[in-house]
């Protein structure tokens, strides 16, 4: 019997040293999943945010475009083309380029992509619009 005792105690601390070895790399890999989804969200927040920021300026260009459109056309009696704006220094920021456009004496079209994104956001204009606002852009993300 006394050979039986100091056994018992020694398989149970083994069995207890298991325990927390297990439980230990349970804990960690919970935290390593935890940490990985963190990152995962908040890149995919950062990512979010560029693209409503590119589509609130490109929106804020087309507005612009919008205003320049109206006074070609109280004084020439149509709208312009894009070229025709450029001429009489309508300018794009940098980031941003014209992607389509086309204009007669009733209405224009203008689709503009911002490159830091790949945000494209596309305008009408017609001859009864009260204001910028009454077509709004229409913005599309890149596929990713």
């Amino acid at each position: 019997m006394l050979d039986q005792a100091p056994t018992r105690p020694r398989l149970l601390t083994k069995g207890a040293a298991k325990s927390d070895k297990d439980s230990q790399i349970v804990t960690s890999l919970v935290v390593a999943f935890v940490l990985v989804v963190l990152v995962v969200a908040s890149v995919r927040v950062r990512g979010n945010m560029r693209v409503t920021k590119s589509k609130d300026a490109v929106s804020g260009t087309l507005k612009g475009v919008h205003e320049r459109q109206s006074t070609f056309r109280l004084l020439n009696q149509r709208f312009a083309t894009w070229r025709e704006l450029e001429a009489r220094g309508m300018r794009l920021p940098a980031e941003q380029a014209v992607v389509k456009s086309n204009a007669t004496a009733s209405h224009w079209f203008v689709s503009v992509r911002d490159s830091a994104t790949g945000v494209i956001c596309e305008k009408t204009g017609e001859l009864f619009d009260e204001g910028p606002d009454d077509h709004r852009p229409v913005c599309r993300e890149p596929a990713k």
